[in-house]
């Protein structure tokens, strides 16, 4: 088990101030957690029953003149994506987005439950356990699979999207380009989490080292 310092178990001013950091860090994880759940659930479930499914496009637009109408002049510039509200979608393009959308919001939710559970164990009695450590570096390597797999769905849906958008004889030429935005960020944070975890491993084997080295050498004396 790895110990804390008295920077959060003391009693003095700099302890309460940090627990109190702490604590606003597990209310707001927490918070976040929950409301991601509730509000991706209602939207995902409205949609699902609506046929309404909100995908970001890849698009390759040029600017309207209006966007420079003041003083200031665009040199260069264009659209190169689009949030968009879609229906009368295939079942197959319906099925892909939602599975998607699913595991997105549960990856977003459980890394905020992930913060607030290291927070709230941060301020707890006691030490580190290893248990803690395995489990912050299993949630890391579920975010990390989770955000792949959600990014590549929601790709392979943007594509279908667009395929159902173009005219049928327009091919890879329609308007909203065969590609899809892909957002990086879950896989950073799984990646990140997963980091935190093995470095509360590694403290907890050093830890485990040293108070074994300090035994011995007690014996020794």
């Amino acid at each position: 088990m790895v110990e804390r310092t008295d920077q959060l178990t003391g009693l003095g001013w700099s302890a309460r101030t940090a627990r109190g950091i702490v604590w606003t860090v597990f209310g707001g994880a927490a918070l976040l957690a929950v409301t991601l759940l509730v509000l991706g659930i209602v939207s995902i479930v409205d949609g699902a029953v609506r046929g309404r499914i909100p995908l970001t496009l890849s698009v390759d637009g040029p600017l309207p003149n209006e966007a420079d109408a003041g003083s200031a002049r665009i040199v260069e510039g264009g659209y190169e994506s689009a949030a968009v509200l879609l229906e009368n979608l295939s079942g197959g393009t319906i099925a892909v987005a939602t599975i998607a959308a699913v595991i997105g919001l549960l990856t977003q939710a459980a890394a905020a439950g992930v913060v607030a559970l290291l927070a709230w164990r941060l301020v707890r009695p006691g030490t580190f356990s290893r248990s803690l450590s395995l489990g912050v570096a299993a949630a890391g390597a579920v975010l990390l699979i989770g955000g792949i797999v959600a990014v590549g769905l929601g790709a392979i849906a943007s594509w279908m999207a667009a395929a159902e958008l173009n005219a049928p004889d327009a091919g890879l030429d329609g308007f909203w380009p065969v590609m899809a935005s892909i957002d990086l960020s879950p896989l950073g944070l799984g990646l990140m989490l997963l980091l935190v975890g093995l470095a509360f491993e590694a403290g907890e084997k050093l830890q485990h080292d040293n108070s074994r080295l300090q035994r011995d050498t007690e014996g020794l004396v």
